[in-house]
């Protein structure tokens, strides 16, 4: 045999490494289009609402607070990201080329996909409507929550509503209802109707094309003593025909409204009772002590009036998917929120009207009626705890008094109040009402 047709057996060996490589890359190319296309599709029913959840798992696995853990394969570089980066990159489908493949904590997900990520509220890199799109409000825990809502199979949802302006609110009560109303009809011509807010009404064709759909949120722990203050006075025996009170020792000894008065504004410390409109508390406690044994006593789960649901099952259809809302102001810079819409829609940013730059443009705004200041920083733990679907599903932060390992987990060992990502990419609270850490 001639030397030009002689094989030399080095250079047989490297093409048939070469060969392989090249089907492996073929095999990987092909794995990662075809998972990548069913993350899409999966996430567009999520955001159609045409996708229901599976049911959640009842129990939480223990895995990390914050940092991810560093993998124990030599291979596997020490983690770059944190678990809110890791949560909101496969949320928003958006990982970069070597995040899933050298992150530590991508790829326990990955190995592990059966396990919830743990992350802290209001650490992902969405704003609350993005958060939102990706929440399932439990319907088995959360189901009175839902009920209160009244949201239905949302087709008839009551709004604030501008057909000149396609522009329509979804009401949040004690989370600036009162302003955004008013702002709606004052500046752009809005009437109270309803309208149907499914996912579907919102395509090419639909009722709703070209809508955009805002609403407003509030800190839990904050919104919670309006929604007591305001529930206290609307169930109570002077304005309730109802002879019977979930909790009676709430207005235990008080027949009448100006008997409330009186404790939080005593006679000696008024000139007439005008005066107690506006002013700050004057109680001695004793408002401020029945409210922390409610918050103990309240186990989340039943809402004995509307203005103590949470605000994410007022955002949700029955199912507990989320409504079709673009987005999601906080009335922590209301009037930054409303300028923003005013440019939007109008070209111009409002007035500022009443001399503010933030809160209530125009309501009911009257101060706490039980001393807020003699609410234990026990109690104000648990009213987080409480309110974990709205701090996780609209990525709010907790405040400084509810940060920190100040609760007892099964285990017995303190830890932070934590959110979850389960194996359906649901947003989830890290606990439920009825299985507290407290």
């Amino acid at each position: 045999m001639s030397s030009s047709r002689r094989t030399n057996p080095f250079n047989m060996a490297l093409a048939a490494l070469f060969a392989m490589a090249c089907i492996f890359s073929v095999v990987m190319f092909t794995f990662s289009a075809s998972a990548t296309n069913r993350a899409y599709k999966y996430q567009q029913q999520v955001e159609l609402g045409i996708r229901i959840p599976n049911p959640m798992p009842r129990t939480q696995p223990s895995l990390p607070n914050v940092e991810l853990e560093e993998s124990t394969t030599s291979s596997v570089s020490s983690p770059r990201h944190q678990i809110g980066d890791v949560v909101s990159r496969i949320l928003q489908g958006s990982a970069d080329k070597d995040f899933g493949t050298k992150d530590a904590g991508y790829l326990k997900l990955h190995d592990s996909p059966k396990k919830l990520l743990q992350f802290s509220p209001g650490t992902l890199s969405l704003n609350h409507s993005e958060a939102l799109s990706h929440c399932w409000t439990e319907t088995e825990v959360y189901f009175n929550h839902l009920k209160q809502g009244n949201r239905g199979d949302g087709s008839n949802v009551p709004v604030s509503y501008s057909d000149q302006y396609k522009l329509a609110y979804v009401m949040l009560p004690k989370s600036g209802s009162s302003t955004a109303r008013h702002m709606l009809k004052e500046e752009f011509n809005a009437i109270e109707t309803k309208k149907s807010l499914l996912h579907s009404s919102f395509e090419q064709g639909g009722e709703m094309e070209g809508v955009t759909v805002i609403s407003f949120v509030r800190d839990p722990l904050s919104r919670f003593f309006s929604q007591y203050d305001e529930a206290y006075v609307r169930t109570a025996p002077w304005q309730s025909k109802s002879t019977s009170h979930p909790f009676p020792y709430l207005h235990e000894g008080l027949h009448s409204y100006q008997d409330y008065e009186d404790v939080f504004c005593p006679p000696d410390t008024r000139r007439s009772r005008k005066d107690c409109v506006f002013r700050q508390s004057k109680e001695n406690g004793t408002l401020a002590s029945r409210l922390e044994r409610f918050v103990f006593d309240y186990d989340g789960l039943d809402p004995f009036d509307v203005h103590l649901t949470l605000q994410v099952p007022m955002l949700s259809f029955h199912t507990g998917l989320p409504l079709h809302i673009t987005q999601i102001y906080n009335t922590t810079d209301s009037q930054g929120g409303w300028n923003a819409i005013a440019k939007q829609f109008l070209g111009k940013t409002l007035e500022d009207k009443g001399g503010k730059k933030g809160g209530v443009i125009a309501g009911r705004s009257y101060p706490r009626r039980f001393n807020s200041k003699l609410v234990s920083v026990e109690a104000q733990r648990r009213i987080c705890e409480l309110s974990l679907l709205d701090y996780c599903c609209l990525n709010i932060p907790l405040p400084d008094v509810c940060k920190g390992a100040h609760y007892t987990g099964d285990d017995g060992e303190k830890r932070d109040l934590f959110c979850t990502l389960n194996s359906n990419r649901y947003i989830q609270p890290g606990i439920l009402p009825n299985n507290t850490l407290t």
